[in-house]
């Protein structure tokens, strides 16, 4: 496997990507300080020796053997790598969003605690036989859409595991997670507070906190992100033009489309949609 630790796992640039790495091979420097990721990380742990502490947001976590912990953009996390071994996926946003489309799973929504998902005998069989499929395309051709294929599967068979468990039922930030799930429903022709505050039964403030403190981002920064991923999902179909695109996503003017996707990515829709041609 190409060892990739010598570069600041934090600092991961390209448009997409499905990045992996080996736990064991892992410079300390990079667990060893608090670091903030602005992609995915899916983290398996194969063996956990050494000191079990993991944290995230400055939360204590007990890590074992054969578990699987998903970090989210924006979280930072400290671990003492030594005795640890297994796989690190770094996921770009756009990557994690496409395969969430397809599995609608609230494990990988992004808006529940991270949950420490212990691996049963018949998944850690399936993961193990994926592993092998996973590290032959990455080692070779590493075709994104192969790739995310996989990692698809993957989660899906890790996901499973999160849904039928009791965290899933009895999470105490459910509220958190019907909020996100009205946004990803209603950002299109809702993008006011008021909407989500009226559809939650909270004031509009009440449901900002709510939002923040579930997710650090307020309903505004959602709704302008899951804008954007949908832009970008739109353009790289190609069945519209960015006319199209504007008017299909509630713009009334081409030219405010072109102005809020610069704003948000630094670069204009043309200028996006060349990348990809």
């Amino acid at each position: 496997m190409r060892n990739r630790f010598n570069i600041p796992i934090n600092r991961l640039e390209g448009d997409q990507f499905i990045e992996i790495f080996r736990l064991e091979q892992a410079d300390d420097a990079i667990f060893g300080n608090y670091q903030r990721y602005d992609f995915h990380q899916v983290i398996w742990f194969t063996r956990s020796g050494g000191d079990p502490a993991y944290f995230l947001d400055f939360n204590e976590y007990t890590i074992g053997d054969n578990q699987v912990v998903i970090v989210f953009p924006g979280q930072i996390d400290m671990l003492d790598i030594e005795g640890k071994e297994g796989y690190l996926f770094a996921i770009h946003n756009d990557n994690f969003f496409h395969i969430n489309q397809h599995l609608q799973s609230d494990y990988l929504n992004g808006y529940a605690s991270n949950v420490f998902i212990r691996l049963d005998k018949d998944t850690l069989a399936i993961l193990h036989q994926l592993m092998e499929l996973i590290l032959l395309e990455y080692q070779n051709e590493n075709r994104i859409l192969l790739m995310e294929s996989y990692m698809e599967a993957f989660l899906f068979h890790v996901s499973s595991l999160y849904e039928v468990s009791d965290v899933s039922i009895n999470r105490p930030d459910r509220p958190v997670s019907e909020l996100m799930r009205l946004i990803d429903h209603h950002f299109i022709t809702e993008r006011e507070t008021d909407f989500y505050a009226t559809r939650m039964n909270l004031s509009n403030k009440k449901v900002n906190e709510l939002c923040v403190k579930g997710t650090g981002k307020t309903i505004k920064q959602h709704l302008q992100e899951r804008l954007i991923l949908e832009i970008k999902k739109e353009i790289r179909l190609g069945t519209k033009n960015l006319k199209e695109i504007a008017f299909h996503l509630g713009f009334s003017e081409p030219a405010y489309f072109t102005r809020f996707f610069k704003q948000q990515t630094g670069m204009t829709p043309s200028e996006f949609k060349s990348l990809h041609q």
